[in-house]
């Protein structure tokens, strides 16, 4: 299986599909808990027309997974870092598309497509949002909070977040319970910690603007996405300027795999009318 080692020395797994291809290159980026090959229904799809790159980002899937977690570590930049490498690595030269799911994978392709403009043919977020979560504390914090404060997450945060903060604390203690087992932190530093990703995720969501993303942009939203509810694909589509949005009837947070003929057709004519 193909690797290549970050910057840090850990070894990544990635695929490199239909290499030859002169069409386009269509860059994966999976989601948070997840890996490269959550996308089979599409690499299936797609690699008969284009080149697909796609890998396990560290922590994920056929990736090294270091023994021990840093909890005050975001992930997001590390993994901008690692694609960037590895695009040097595979030496790909011409623009590309990007797809990311989640909140990781399609937060990822937003900064990567603000980041590095002229590189960037298309966008296609999947069940992602504009909320930054990309780290274990972060995830694990969000995916407690009931569906009605995500739909309307900073309102409702703006006047409660030390009450919800005091609920799902101990729900993520126990959630990272074996990641714990060998930091040396009492309660009150621990808990400082987890409270102090929390607000600063709060924080990047005001400061974050998606209208920066120049390229053409589809997003495809679940109807019952309880992770990233629709309304969040919708304040996207209002966001990104040059986007376009569907919203799937009878999908969840994991459309692309419950829905994966709709979800493959939007996709492959969003494609096709870049031409």
């Amino acid at each position: 299986m193909p690797y290549f080692k970050n910057q840090e020395g850990y070894n990544l797994y990635y695929e490199n599909i239909n290499p030859d291809s002169k069409t386009c290159t269509i860059i994966l980026l999976h989601g948070f808990a997840s890996s490269a090959s959550f996308f089979k229904a599409q690499i299936n799809i797609l690699k008969k027309n284009y080149r697909i790159i796609a890998f396990d980002a560290l922590g994920h899937g056929r990736s090294d997974h270091p023994q021990e977690i840093n909890l005050s570590k975001n992930l997001r930049y590390d993994i901008i870092r690692d694609l960037e490498d590895l695009l040097k690595y595979l030496e790909v030269s011409e623009k590309y598309g990007i797809i990311g799911h989640s909140l990781v994978g399609g937060m990822i392709g937003q900064l990567f497509a603000v980041k590095h403009p002229e590189d960037i043919k298309f966008l296609i977020l999947l069940n992602s949002g504009y909320i930054m979560i990309d780290n274990v504390i972060r995830n694990i914090f969000y995916n407690l909070l009931p569906y009605f404060i995500r739909m309307n997450f900073l309102d409702v945060l703006a006047n409660s977040v030390e009450k919800i903060l005091d609920k799902t604390i101990p729900y993520i203690i126990t959630a990272l319970s074996d990641s714990l087992a060998g930091l040396k932190l009492t309660k009150d530093q621990l808990h400082m910690q987890i409270e102090d990703q929390i607000f600063r995720m709060i924080h990047e969501i005001k400061e974050y603007d998606p209208s920066d993303i120049s390229c053409p942009t589809l997003i495809i939203g679940g109807r019952l996405d309880n992770f990233a509810p629709e309304q969040m694909s919708e304040e996207l589509h209002r966001m990104i300027p040059n986007s376009s949005l569907s919203i799937i009837d009878i999908a969840g947070h994991f459309a692309p795999a419950q829905r994966k003929e709709v979800v493959n057709e939007l996709i492959c004519d969003f494609i096709k009318t870049l031409k």
